[in-house]
């Protein structure tokens, strides 16, 4: 999509959602020729998009994983912040890190609280986050069919501390994950949120050899902690 030199930034955004929403209800014919294939979605001929069948909490955290883990993430389940903590003491403790960024999350500011040796950089700005070890934050929500983690600005300031140190850490509740990107495109606020981050996985870039490069344009690594409900 080109746009126009008077067009604004939000109405680029609201374009590119609108022709998301609207592609994926043109899609309908071809759901219900898969569904036939694949029992585990239902679809409503005549919705003006696909609804698919509810999943339980216990298959949303397996498909999640899973789809994370195919693309080379590394993800746990923890039973609070202590043990949130513990992870990254020993992440700490197998890669050295000495400083890290964190996001204004709540989440991500009480699990670094106790951590005292390394340096804590809080809501960094740009020039220090290119020399921190790694980024803290957390994610609004995220969707288990591809692993992809959704992070809206309105919630936190987060872009640049999930997007610019080497490792980023993701703190999830596990009652953010929905199955599909539909489910989460009805239920972000494009009006309201002035950026709204997709994350999958670590950072991909392919040269036109097609040769894979990790960690380019973003992070190498991708860290997601799920807390259990």
């Amino acid at each position: 999509m080109e746009a126009s030199s008077n067009t604004s930034n939000g109405e680029v955004r609201d374009a590119i959602i609108s022709s998301i929403r609207t592609n994926l209800a043109a899609s309908l014919a071809f759901d219900k020729v898969h569904s036939e294939h694949h029992p585990a979605a239902e679809y409503m001929s005549d919705a003006p998009t696909f609804i698919r069948r509810s999943h339980s909490q216990e298959e949303l955290i397996d498909n999640f994983r899973a789809s994370l883990e195919s693309l080379g993430a590394h993800f746990a389940v923890v039973n609070g912040e202590a043990e949130a903590r513990d992870y990254l003491r020993e992440m700490l403790a197998k890669t050295g890190l000495k400083r890290i960024a964190v996001s204004d999350a709540d989440i991500a500011t009480n699990v670094v609280d106790t951590i005292t040796d390394v340096e804590i950089v809080r809501t960094a700005s740009k020039d220090v986050l290119f020399d921190c070890d790694l980024g803290i934050t957390s994610a609004q929500w995220a969707i288990a069919e591809t692993g992809t983690l959704v992070l809206e600005s309105d919630a936190e300031r987060h872009r640049l501390t999930s997007l610019v140190p080497p490792i980023h850490l993701c703190l999830l509740r596990t009652g953010c994950i929905r199955q599909t990107m539909g489910e989460i495109l009805e239920m972000v606020h494009p009006g309201r949120d002035r950026t709204i981050t997709f994350i999958t996985g670590a950072s991909r870039t392919s040269d036109i050899e097609l040769t894979l490069a990790i960690g380019v344009h973003g992070p190498r690594e991708l860290h997601v902690l799920l807390f259990a409900d």
